[in-house]
């Protein structure tokens, strides 16, 4: 069973900022996302709240202060939230995504010789079938959904 974290762009945000920190205070987490996204106090302390709600926050009373940390760690987290990503495109067009990541973001050589041996351990395939409908009936070579893989 596939794990999926529903969560919006703005909890995105909060859970970067708590996986970050590990544990903070809401205070902490709202000076942060203040000087980061300009939102006030009553914004960070709602969306804190959705994601205790949620279960991907939880809370820690120490004296008159709740302490926050995730339940979910941040590489789940980021993995939940590509394939959920992934599984919006065609199979198809999944060279052409990788691409533009790796094209549009800066990466460490760390990152750059990590990504090249996943690729040299990576099987190629022949043909890759259109994800796009579940009956695509266009076939591999004629197929108008997108383009030839």
């Amino acid at each position: 069973m596939k794990t999926s974290i529903e969560a919006s762009p703005s909890e995105w945000e909060v859970l970067r900022v708590v996986w970050s920190l590990e544990k903070a205070t809401s205070r902490a987490i709202s000076e942060i996302l203040l000087e980061k996204e300009e939102w006030a106090n009553a914004t960070t302390k709602t969306l804190l709240g959705r994601l205790v709600k949620k279960g991907y926050l939880k809370t820690e009373k120490d004296g008159n202060r709740f302490i926050y940390s995730a339940t979910v760690d941040e590489i789940t987290g980021i993995t939940c939230r590509l394939d959920d990503v992934v599984e919006s495109l065609c199979a198809q067009s999944m060279g052409d995504a990788i691409t533009h990541i790796i094209n549009e973001n800066p990466l460490t050589q760390n990152d750059i010789d990590m990504i090249l041996k996943a690729i040299t351990r990576k099987k190629a395939t022949d043909k890759i079938q259109c994800t796009c409908l579940s009956n695509c009936g266009c076939g591999l070579e004629t197929c108008i959904c997108h383009h030839e893989s």
